[in-house]
Order: C-alpha cells, then structure tokens, then sequence
C-alpha cells in the first residue's frame, strides 16, 4: 500500500520535466506514487509524461486536464490521491533521493499533520547553490526534529515559515476541505496556511530536501502582470476567507496576513500595468485590508514586536488597522502611490 503521493503540477516545462521525473525514480523510499498533472499545457510536456507513464506504470501516473491553473491542479489531485500523506514537486524542481523517505519516517514517527524540510535554491544562471533553512531567521528559530503542538507559544514561530511547497508532506484528510481559486498562482499559500492553522502538530528537520529552481523564466514569483497582482490578491482573500470559518486561529496569522498585505503593497511599485491598472490594484488592496483590520486589535501587538517600519510608516499601518480610520488613511496613500507611479511612467 502507496503512503505518499507526489503530486507534480506541469505547465509548459517541457525543459525541465524529465529532471523532475529522473529525481522522483531516484527516491530511496518504495512507498510513493507520481500523480503528473498537465494543466492544458500547450508545449510537448504531454509526450513527456507519456514516454515516462509507459516505462513506469507502476510509478507513475498522469492525467490531463483543461488549463486551470495551479490551484485547479491541486484541487483536483487531492480528490483523486487515493494516499494518506501528499507532497508537491513542482516540474521545474528536484528533490533529494531520500526526500520521500525522511520527510515519511519523520510524520511517522512524530504522528505530525505537517512535516517540513529544508530546500536548497539553484540557478539557471550559475552553479550556485544556496542553502535555505525554509524560515525567516529574522524572527524564528526553529529546533529540528522537534515536534511543535498547536497552542503553544513555540508553534507561532512556524508562522515564519516559507509557504512554498518544497520539502512539505500534507495530510490529506486536512487538505480536502480547501477550496483553490482557479486561473491564478500562488495557492501553495493557500494550501500551506489552511494547513497550518488545522494542523494540532508540525515536525521540521533542517535537512535540504529539495532543489528550488528560483531564476526560471517565467516563474510566477518574479512575474508583475496587472493579472498575477490581481489573482495574488484574491488568493490571499480567499486564504483569510477560509481562515475566519475555522476554529482557534492564532492572532499572529491574522498579522502574517497583513505582513503580506504590506508585500504586495510595496510589490506594486513593480508592476508593469496601465495606471488604470494600477488603480484598480490598489482598490482591490483596499478591499483585502479591510478583511483584515476586523482584527486589528489582534495583529496590533505582533506588529509593533516585529515591524521594521519607521515612525510615520507605524502611525499610517497603525491607522490601516482601525476600522474608524482605515478608509481615509488608505485613500490618501492611494492618491500619494498613483500619483507617484504616474509619474515614473512618464519618466519612462
């Protein structure tokens, strides 16, 4: 009986697929399965997962699907892995030959909902390789090996860690309620905090079990589209929407969420849009904040703990977090940034 499942979302990376596959047929563990799903990928991608399909029938399976983005992808593999624990590799990375295997022993072992490795970035551009421990060190230490329960003090700093989905192992019982906005990236956020606020424990290790490829083209972390902006927002919407349904969620996700706001915020400067466009960012921006300062009173205290942010910043986040002066604070910093982008595209 198959354990884990790999699910690995593909979407025009015919370079870089059989790299993947190679890694999962080099894993030391006999108890995993592949679920390759094309999203509608126009490219050869789909001759690839036939040629290894057929050599590997065992091990690999595909399935293919009209393009729906990445959240689809996983919407539909969690429903259709017939395994108790999954992990995500996605096409353009590798993991370790002994990822599955640690990753498995560890949630085993520890009964863990949530198990959480290291990863290493790698490069396109260079034979560098960096090591990342998978946290923000800044404001966390995490103990490798050490089970971290729900409702402690300790379990706040897993909060700090990178929603990617390398070297993660999910249950999949907790991840089949989860509801995936379709047509727009970033829904690894999604599936790593509605994870994290049902999980009651979480193992890490600080071993590096995956290979980040971190300068590909066309790499949704680097794109500033007026529509990835926009499918970013809505996801973390959607991520906040599904969080107030739940029981028990700790104060400081309510301030990791408005630490992604403020992202996204001063993401915009980037954008390569109409100021139209840019506008229309902003408004939806707006639309996210106000989730948010409902609970203001609860992120307050963690912001003023972890803000880097110099006084006349504190007093505007400040404002942004009271629901009495939320709406005027935020149009005049709306006016302040169009105007400012406006007129940087002229200089342009």
């Amino acid at each position: 009986m198959k354990e884990v499942t790999v699910i690995v979302p593909i979407y025009n990376v015919e370079k870089y697929l059989r790299a993947c596959f190679d890694s999962l047929l080099k894993q030391t563990s006999g108890s995993f399965e592949v679920l390759a799903v094309n999203d509608g990928s126009p490219d050869s991608s789909q001759a690839i997962i036939d040629e290894y399909t057929a050599k590997y029938p065992d091990l690999i399976r595909g399935i293919q699907k009209e393009n729906g983005g990445y959240g689809s992808v996983l919407q539909l593999a969690i429903k259709e892995i017939t395994t108790p624990y999954f992990l995500v590799c996605d096409p353009d990375d590798t993991i370790e030959p002994d990822a599955v295997e640690t990753l498995l022993n560890l949630a085993k072992v520890s009964g863990a909902d949530l198990t959480v490795g290291a990863k290493t970035f790698v490069y396109e551009s260079s034979e560098d390789r960096d090591y990342d421990a998978a946290y923000n060190r800044e404001f966390a230490e995490l103990k490798p090996n050490t089970v971290y329960r729900a409702g402690t003090p300790e379990f706040e700093n897993l909060f700090f860690l990178d929603p990617s989905p390398h070297a993660k192992l999910y249950k999949k019982k907790l991840s089949e309620p989860i509801e995936f906005p379709t047509k727009v990236g970033y829904t690894d956020n999604l599936l790593f905090y509605l994870n994290l606020l049902q999980a009651d424990s979480v193992i890490y290790t600080d071993r590096s079990l995956a290979n980040y490829l971190i300068d590909r083209a066309g790499n949704s972390m680097g794109d500033v589209r007026y529509s990835a902006m926009s499918g970013e927002i809505r996801v973390f919407r959607s991520i906040v929407a599904q969080a107030s349904a739940l029981k028990n969620v700790p104060d400081i996700f309510w301030y990791r969420m408005f630490a992604s706001f403020k992202f996204m915020l001063y993401k915009t400067r980037r954008l390569n849009c109409s100021t139209e466009e840019y506008a229309a960012i902003l408004d939806q921006l707006e639309e996210f904040v106000t989730d948010l300062n409902v609970h203001g009173e609860a992120i307050l205290p963690y912001y003023k703990k972890f803000t880097r942010a110099k006084a006349i910043e504190r007093m505007r986040d400040e404002a942004l977090l009271d629901p009495r002066k939320e709406k005027r604070t935020y149009r005049r910093l709306k006016r302040k940034m169009c105007r400012e982008y406006a007129s940087a595209a002229k200089a342009d």
